[in-house]
């Protein structure tokens, strides 16, 4: 990496106002590229532990954007939102993909 790009992460992870922002920018990516494919959920997670202190709050950025995928699909789902709890077997699914892959993707922050 070069000084530029590691001076700009320095900056993102330890300023308030710019670390907001970002980590919103990468929410929203993550978001349409979770869209598009379920690979995006990993992407997502990368990025939004890539704007965290610590490996630590990546994690938890990874699992709180996870969070936040599942209110996006249960918000999507209306009114049939109601049947969802009677597809046991496929909502586990649901629900481990939302939680764990973001997760998966936070680990990136390990390495940078």
């Amino acid at each position: 990496m070069s000084n530029s790009s590691v001076e700009g992460l320095r900056q993102v992870r330890t300023e308030p106002r710019s670390h907001a922002l970002a980590l919103v920018i990468a929410a929203l990516v993550g978001l349409a590229l979770a869209w598009v494919h379920w690979l995006g959920l990993v992407a997502a997670g990368a990025l939004v532990a890539l704007v965290a202190p610590s490996l630590r709050r990546g994690l938890a950025y990874g699992i709180g954007f996870g969070l936040l995928v599942l209110v996006v699909f249960a918000f999507l789902l209306g009114d049939a939102a109601a049947r969802v709890p009677a597809m046991t077997p496929i909502v586990y699914l649901t629900l481990a993909s939302a939680l764990g892959l973001p997760l998966l993707g936070s680990l990136v922050r390990g390495v940078i």
